[in-house]
């Protein structure tokens, strides 16, 4: 499993950066689960690690 933290921002978030981790088997399942590969929203990975 891998802890990966981003940072993201989108129309809900008032177009604010906002910081979030998840806990999940890869780094697209995480885009996957939190829409981040959608368009409608700006991301950065900041962090990926072993968990």
């Amino acid at each position: 499993m891998l802890n990966i933290k981003f940072r993201y921002r989108d129309a809900m978030s008032n177009w604010e950066w906002r910081t979030q981790s998840c806990t999940v088997s890869s780094v697209e399942e995480c885009k996957r689960i939190y829409g981040l590969d959608n368009g409608d929203v700006e991301y950065e990975i900041l962090e990926v690690k072993e968990a």
